[in-house]
């Protein structure tokens, strides 16, 4: 590992420990129904995929930095669950803190699985498209969640769905997925509007898709990897249609 790699690691932990004191802060001063801290924290965390592509100079620093994630979170979180109430923090209502560690696991091992054969297999080049997997379940598992639970009336009634899931919440899978994807490809592609909006609609619709029939938790797991690959076998078709050249990652923050 470089030294920009050990660089990295520190501001890896640095954005959780920002983030997530951010929003203790938040839910402790601003009284917020318990759903939407849950999936403020789940927005954190996806979001320090960000962190993984633009701050490691090499794609088995950001897997070390992952690995060391993980040593921590599993001697932390039980250590808190201990000392606070940290019920709050839950991935599914009513879990206890093996569950916890359980989707903390999940959401951990799906970065891994993407840096290491997007990044690391296939090339560095191709590594945004690990971002559009985070990004869908990011917001939009965030707003099946919430919608669901407030509006679902209407439940999934295919054999192959999951029947706690609800069109309503499905709906709003397929939108927020389909804003936070859209985005992604207008800043870090250069295909065409039309393709690009083709493009954004199908990841969404496969996001919504892998988010109703996954059971269990595994959409934390399912949704990146599934979207990710997805995303990326789509993107090389384009630009073989189209014949454009690779985007490459930007070297700063586009935010």
């Amino acid at each position: 590992m470089t030294n920009l790699d050990w660089y990295g690691v520190g501001w890896f932990f640095l954005y959780y420990i920002l983030g997530a004191g951010t929003l203790a802060l938040i839910s402790h001063v601003v009284k917020l129904p318990k759903e939407i801290i849950r999936k403020g924290y789940h927005i954190m965390a996806c979001g320090s995929v960000f962190v993984l592509l633009e701050c490691f100079q090499n794609w088995y620093g950001a897997l070390a930095a992952l690995a060391i994630f993980t040593v921590a979170v599993f001697v932390i979180v039980p250590l808190a669950y201990r000392l606070f109430n940290l019920r709050s923090l839950s991935v599914q209502r009513g879990a206890s803190i093996w569950e916890v560690l359980r989707q903390a696991a999940l959401f951990i091992l799906s970065m891994a699985i993407l840096i290491t054969v997007i990044w690391g297999l296939i090339g560095e080049e191709y590594k945004f498209h690990i971002a559009i997997g985070l990004m869908a379940l990011s917001l939009g598992d965030a707003a099946a969640a919430l919608v669901g639970k407030r509006f679902g009336k209407r439940k999934l009634r295919l054999r192959i769905f999951d029947r706690n899931k609800t069109m309503e919440g499905s709906l709003a899978m397929f939108a927020c997925a389909f804003l936070a994807i859209s985005s992604l490809l207008f800043f870090f592609t250069e295909l065409p509007l039309t393709l690009l909006l083709l493009s954004a609609l199908f990841l969404a619709a496969l996001s919504a898709f892998v988010e109703a029939i996954a059971i269990s938790g595994l959409d934390t797991i399912l949704i990146p990897v599934v979207v990710s690959l997805a995303s990326l076998g789509l993107f090389v078709l384009n630009l073989q249609l189209l014949k454009l050249p690779l985007c490459h990652w930007p070297v700063y923050w586009p935010f």
